[in-house]
């Protein structure tokens, strides 16, 4: 669980780099590195809680619901919403507003480890079927 939220709020620092740092050229680049250690503390992390917490005979059926969830409707939303965002909200008069572009997923990525953390309670003990 607490790794999984490191993994958001790394997301959510760079969000905060981006909206708050952008002539920082340093500070991107090294933020950009952020990005794969995310990954590994989000996304590796949730497929090891599913083999460790669910039978063998759901695991399958649990990864894919989670990579339908997030690389698939999440992924629509995102294309969806996004461009809406930044061609009629965050954009006036010819010029964009990239900090409050940033802003969002900053806040959203906040939002989120907050109910991660708030919501989220792993059982103690693995599954008896699962492979821990």
């Amino acid at each position: 669980r607490a790794t999984m939220i490191v993994g958001i709020l790394g997301h959510a620092a760079r969000f905060a780099v981006y909206a708050f740092f952008p002539d920082y050229p340093a500070f991107i680049i090294l933020v950009q590195v952020l990005h794969g250690i995310c990954y590994a503390f989000f996304f590796a992390t949730v497929y090891v809680f599913v083999d460790a917490y669910f039978p063998k005979d759901a695991r399958a059926s649990a990864q894919g619901l989670f990579n339908v969830m997030i690389l698939g409707v999440g992924a629509l939303i995102a294309y969806s919403l996004c461009p809406y965002l930044m061609q009629t909200v965050f954009t006036q008069n010819g010029v964009t507003n990239f900090r409050g572009l940033f802003l969002v997923p900053m806040t959203s990525a906040i939002a989120a480890a907050a109910a991660l953390a708030l919501f989220f309670f792993p059982p103690k003990e693995a599954s008896p079927g699962a492979s821990a």
